[in-house]
């Protein structure tokens, strides 16, 4: 009995890993950077708008695929992907920007700390994986190998320091966790999840609710190297945190 047990759990995992595969679209856009620097875009979209894959600049010292990670809308005809560049401590160091209207794509990268944008130049797109491509952002993250640490930091210009968010979790039982988060990209928005009422995992996913008084709500999707937080309940829900304030973001995980 314990043979077959596992064996279905064995099968089930597969067949979660597989249906994962075949619902992601890969994405390649090779360009120069304001017609003078070189670089490969490589990402997937998944069933939920979520977009991971890497940067690779052709002529860095050392080159080396750099993650990227973020959202995708689509609004007027025009599909439009917004994503950032992280570090492995979590530090944004490009914000790409690109847009897909009429079968014509265009893009650029800015430099979160200067603000300066760079025009994506002989745009192309192809469907081949560069090998440096090894495997996929978007893999689901297994409930027991969440992380204790995420975070990011983003220059702020306006402070003239860098800002960001962090959140830490700590095991609450099986496919349960305790979460604390802060992010303070505008103002403060912070949480924790009350002493008995840890997040219950739904296989990479958990949503909260009744963060605070004003019943803030967010959901977390959990990746191999990121969490992505978004806020699932109303504006109202917001006033318990200074304007513009939310959990929302990519946290990329600096500690296992």
């Amino acid at each position: 009995m314990m043979k077959r047990i596992l064996i279905c759990t064995i099968m089930a995992c597969f067949m979660a890993i597989q249906l994962n595969a075949q619902s992601l679209q890969y994405y390649r856009f090779d360009t120069k950077l304001d017609g003078r620097i070189p670089v490969s875009i490589v990402f997937e979209k998944d069933r939920n708008n979520i977009i991971g894959g890497y940067i690779y600049y052709h002529n860095a010292k050392n080159p080396a695929p750099i993650l990227i990670a973020g959202t995708t809308t689509t609004y007027n005809g025009a599909v439009n992907y917004f994503l950032r560049e992280y570090q492995e401590d979590g530090t944004i160091t490009g914000i790409i920007y690109l847009q897909t209207k009429n079968r014509t794509t265009t893009g650029s990268w800015t430099n979160p700390k200067t603000r300066k944008e760079l025009p994506m130049k002989n745009l192309t797109s192809s469907r081949e994986k560069p090998n440096w491509f090894t495997g996929s952002v978007l893999t689901p993250e297994d409930p027991g190998n969440i992380g204790k640490e995420y975070s990011f930091q983003e220059w702020h210009l306006g402070y003239e320091s860098m800002m960001g968010g962090n959140i830490t979790f700590r095991a609450a039982g099986k496919n349960k966790v305790h979460f604390e988060c802060t992010n303070v990209r505008h103002n403060i928005a912070e949480g924790k999840s009350d002493k008995g009422r840890p997040a219950e995992l739904k296989g990479n996913k958990f949503e909260y609710r009744h963060v605070n008084e004003c019943g803030y709500g967010f959901k977390a999707t959990f990746y191999q190297q990121f969490v992505m937080l978004e806020t699932i309940t109303g504006n109202e829900s917001l006033e318990c945190f200074g304007a513009g304030a939310a959990f929302d973001g990519v946290y990329i995980k600096v500690k296992q």
